[in-house]
């Protein structure tokens, strides 16, 4: 009997010297079987298939479980399954719950494997049911399958669908293992209002659930809820709520994971700023849209680490505020725009959180901004990741500032670049090279939509290197500490 799985034999070829020693398999999948820097994962495949050769069946099955499992580790689930045929052995090990328990069927990746996952994998990492064309169908699926899955995301547009989500998610509870749920709210059917009880009801009560999406989508009508709705314990971590409608339910759902929530998301209309001074553990907060409540009393939040705005933060009641008194800030993402658009970077770095502060990204247009930075970044000694937008009469005069007196810590350095700027010629001007030789632990990125388009005549983008634009560029070779996509600078 013969093997005709390249990505098999490829990887098993390894362990003809010494079949028992899992070291030295798992070394040579580490060297033949992995991509390199700043290579793409699809080569990994092709690279397998050009290597295919056939392997008799004792040669194989004399490689332990342990060892066979490692490299089954390789394959996407389709083949998985497809190997099932080939033998007794691999029908049993393709099934191993190390391998499933890693694989997500989402509706952008291996979404037509559902069903044959349902049936005979037992468990996955994650399980997205959204562009089904029939729930009911899906629904029929679930009910007999034994696999446990970690996240279930389901799209409800009628009360037909919201039984038979209410079905599914029943089921997927009773196996225990439910940890992650999304549900998205459609409004297909042009404003016909359906009722979400059933649905709430049992998503509520699933045991363990710490991670939970709300997207509702249906702009005619909010959701409704009220905390005595929501009877359950509390154990969400992890909440993400969108809406464009005044929900009641979101602030049924602070209330009742008001001692457990830690992460907060929120793209709403209206923000619970007096809900959200109830959360003891909440460690980050990402708000999309401007509170019109007084927000600075979040700064007595005792776990509040991270903190994440997309609007005016200087037209916002408390924000400033919030930034320059809240204690224990270390990752914040703020724009620096309106009137004084500096006033946040200044609020920052005058705040107890100052020292302590890991993660900034300032999101700005403003083109005096990174003159306030270059004054700031003493401020920020702990400051390993900065992202900005500079524009490019300021980027020479930007990154000949950041040095180590500067910005110790640094290791990762983001710019976006406004303006005209060919990203070829800046990596391959004095200014990066300065930079990189300063700051030897640096890692830079540069992104930007305009520059060079594919027509332009430019001598830089005509040379050919640098292919890979968005990658982080060092001024030393990639060690265990950095990026996947780190690249050594050379002009």
């Amino acid at each position: 009997m013969h093997f005709s799985s390249g990505s098999i034999v490829a990887a098993a070829r390894a362990s003809e010297q010494d079949v028992s020693k899992l070291g030295l398999l798992v070394r040579h999948l580490g060297r033949g079987l992995t991509t390199g820097p700043g290579e793409p994962p699809q080569r990994l495949e092709g690279r397998c298939r050009s290597a295919a050769v056939t392997m008799d069946e004792p040669l194989l099955l004399a490689l332990p479980d342990d060892a066979l499992l490692a490299v089954l580790a390789f394959l996407p689930p389709r083949q998985l399954l497809d190997c099932r045929v080939l033998c007794r052995r691999l029908r049993d090990l393709c099934l191993h719950a190390d391998l499933w328990r890693r694989v997500s069927l989402t509706r952008w990746r291996r979404r037509c494997l559902w069903r044959a996952a349902l049936r005979l994998a037992p468990c996955l990492r994650e399980l997205d049911l959204c562009d089904t064309d029939d729930l009911a169908d899906a629904a029929a699926e679930v009910a007999a399958t034994a696999c446990v899955v970690a996240k279930l995301s389901l799209n409800v547009a009628s009360d037909r669908d919201v039984a038979m989500a209410a079905t599914i998610v029943e089921k997927m509870s009773a196996l225990g293992g439910l940890t992650g749920f999304s549900l998205f709210v459609n409004d297909y059917y042009y404003g016909t209002v359906f009722d979400l009880d059933p649905l709430l009801a049992a998503v509520n009560n699933v045991s363990h659930l710490t991670h939970l999406e709300i997207q509702n989508e249906f702009e005619s009508a909010a959701l409704l809820s009220s905390c005595a709705d929501l009877e359950g314990s509390p154990s969400v971590k992890r909440l993400s709520y969108t809406s464009s409608t005044e929900d009641t339910l979101l602030e049924a759902l602070l209330e009742t994971h008001a001692s457990t929530l830690e992460h907060l998301h929120l793209d709403t209309e209206h923000v619970p700023v007096s809900a959200l001074k109830e959360l003891p553990k909440l460690r980050s907060l990402t708000c999309e849209l401007q509170p019109t409540e007084d927000v600075s009393g979040l700064k007595a939040l005792p776990s509040l680490a991270s903190l994440d705005f997309s609007w005016e933060v200087s037209g916002s009641p408390g924000a400033l505020e919030l930034l320059g008194e809240a204690p224990h800030l270390r990752k914040v993402s703020v724009p620096c725009s309106g009137p004084k658009p500096s006033a946040p970077l200044v609020a920052l770095a005058a705040s107890p959180s100052a020292r302590q502060l890991e993660s900034l990204r300032i999101l700005t247009r403003s083109k005096d901004v990174s003159k306030h930075v270059i004054a700031a970044l003493p401020k920020f000694p702990s400051l390993r990741d900065l992202a900005l937008i500079v524009h490019s009469r300021r980027l020479e005069d930007f990154l000949q500032a950041v040095s180590p007196a500067t910005a110790s810590s640094l290791s990762m350095l983001v710019l976006f670049t406004a303006g005209e700027v060919c990203r070829h010629a800046l990596l391959h001007g004095a200014a990066v090279e300065g930079l990189l030789g300063r700051n030897p632990r640096l890692h830079l990125r540069v992104l930007n939509s305009g520059g060079c388009s594919e027509e332009a005549d430019c001598e830089w983008c005509r040379l050919g290197c640098h292919t890979d634009l968005r990658a982080a560029y060092a001024a030393h070779c990639r060690g265990e500490d950095c990026p996947k996509d780190c690249h050594r600078w050379t002009c």
